[in-house]
Parts: C-alpha cells; sequence; structure tokens
C-alpha cells in the first residue's frame, strides 16, 4: 500500500467516524440542537479537526442524507427488477419510500430536511443535489412508462405530477399539529391517511379502460 493510498484511507476511516457520530446526535437530539463542539466532543476531536473533512455541520448533515439517499436507491433498485406496468410501478414507489420513512425515520428526516441547504455550497451538498435528481427522474421514468403501456393517462403531464407526488408524500410523512388534530377527531392513523392518499394518486392518473 502506497503512502498516497494508506492517507486517503486514513481519511475516510476519520470521515466516517465523524459522520457515524454526528447521525446520533442528529438523530437523537435533532439537527438544531447539535452544534460542531458537541459533535467534536463525541468524536473526541478538537473543534478545528472537523473543518479539515468537513466544511460546516451541513455538509455532515449532507453527508448522512447521502447514506439515506443509498438506502432509497436500494429500495428502489427492487422496483425495477419487478415485472409491472407503469400505473403498478408509481404504486409501489410511492408505497416504497412510505416504507423508508417508516423503517429508517433518522435518515428520512436527513434526506428530507437537508432540502433546506439547497442554496448553500459544499461538496457533500453538490453530490446529494445530483442524487435527488437521479431518485427523481426514477418517478418522471415510471410515469412515462405508464403513458406508454396505456396503464395512465396521456394527458398526465410527468414533471409536475411527480414534483405533486412528492410533496403529497411529505405533508403525509410530516404532519402538522393541526392535521393531528383533525386526524384524532376522526380516529384517523397515519397508515389511514397514507392509504386514502395513495389512492386519491392513482385514481387521478390512471388510464381507465
Amino acid at each position: 500500500m502506497t503512502k498516497a493510498i494508506r492517507k486517503e484511507r486514513e481519511r475516510e476511516i476519520r470521515s466516517n467516524d465523524i459522520i457515524d457520530a454526528a447521525e446520533k446526535l442528529f438523530f437523537t437530539e435533532g439537527y438544531d440542537n447539535v452544534a460542531m463542539s458537541d459533535i467534536a466532543r463525541e468524536t473526541e476531536m478538537a473543534r478545528g479537526t472537523l473543518y479539515k473533512y468537513f466544511k460546516n455541520k451541513d455538509d455532515i448533515y449532507a453527508a448522512i442524507a447521502i447514506r439515506a439517499s443509498k438506502i432509497i436507491s436500494e429500495m428502489f433498485k427492487h422496483i425495477d427488477q419487478k415485472n409491472q406496468t407503469g400505473i403498478e410501478k408509481i404504486k409501489t414507489i410511492c408505497i416504497t419510500y412510505y416504507e423508508f420513512y417508516k423503517k429508517h425515520r433518522g435518515y428520512y428526516e436527513a434526506y428530507y430536511h437537508s432540502g433546506m441547504f439547497e442554496n448553500k455550497e459544499s461538496p457533500n451538498l453538490e453530490n446529494l443535489r445530483k442524487i435527488r435528481i437521479n431518485s427523481f427522474q426514477v418517478v418522471i421514468d415510471a410515469l412515462n412508462e405508464g403513458i406508454k403501456d396505456e396503464t395512465i393517462r396521456k394527458e398526465v403531464d410527468p414533471a409536475p405530477t411527480a414534483l405533486i407526488m412528492l410533496c403529497m408524500s411529505n405533508t403525509v410523512n410530516n404532519l402538522v399539529p393541526v392535521t393531528k388534530m383533525y386526524m384524532e377527531n376522526y380516529e384517523m392513523t397515519q397508515d389511514v391517511l397514507f392509504e386514502n392518499t395513495l389512492d386519491l394518486v392513482i385514481r387521478s392518473i390512471e388510464s381507465i379502460k
């Protein structure tokens, strides 16, 4: 092993140690309640050392969101392996995204809330933007496939439809207090809300033969 390779490997290990520590803190305390000094304390590193690996706290959070995106991508891969029509793929994508939210809550929060840093600059944020676009394209491709196989109405515009679907999914996953109040009043669970939202989405785009 050359000195350069060994140095790069050591840097990667250090970076992962920082991400692991930050992940633990963010998932338990919340992003807003964690400072770089807290991460330094958790890793037993000097605060200045952290900046040798990451530009700022946002950059670390984006690195965690990239981990989250890899989980989503892996879950989405299984969709491509199924012999489904376009409308069936859309339904599976929605269910898969909701399952990601339910099973990996901390990673979902990182993936979703890291979107507020879109106007900032960092290496990890730039990588995350590319990953987000690729994930979004999966939905658009499924919609186009559905239009082609005639399981989705030809009038459906894939890009805005995919964006509306994303907004609706994130609304179900991030319930505000007033929504929770209505749900409690009608004894409605989050799962029931998701199922009805999914049904509404599918009915609005499916082709009726």
